[in-house]
């Protein structure tokens, strides 16, 4: 058996579903695919990729990227979130600043940041390749 193949799913703790609900389909524009058998909403991701997001009103977030998006045009997805209130964190530390534009630029890849309702951080990822040297 191989994992490789198989559909995956993310799953980042909320603390109330009907909040998470409209930043995720509604600012983020992820389809809202149901419930699972325990109730956590799943919400559908490009290709047998899935999201789902599960009610804990006492979870703690690490602060660390939790989900990244990948973008072709990272000011136009940027543009467009913050249409929807969507507000991007910077950041200044030893191997990792964003400019004035909120963006972190290196070897040809760029990043931004924001943060869900409840604290969880995700990113917009534009350009780069990765070599695996296996």
């Amino acid at each position: 058996m191989t994992l490789a193949t198989r559909p995956a799913t993310t799953i980042l703790t909320v603390a109330d579903e009907a909040r998470a609900k409209d930043f995720y389909e509604g600012a983020l524009g992820l389809p809202v695919r149901g419930k699972d058998p325990t109730g956590m909403m799943i919400l559908g991701l490009d290709g047998s990729a899935s999201l789902g997001l599960m009610v804990d009103a006492n979870a703690v977030h690490t602060g660390h990227t939790a989900l990244t998006f990948e973008v072709d045009d990272l000011e136009g997805s940027m543009a467009e979130l913050e249409g929807h209130g969507v507000h991007f964190e910077d950041y200044d530390l030893p191997n990792l600043t964003t400019d004035e534009h909120h963006i972190y630029s290196v070897a040809g890849e760029r990043a931004c940041w924001f943060a869900d309702p409840d604290g969880n951080i995700l990113c917009l990822h534009e350009g780069g390749t990765v070599e695996y040297n296996m």
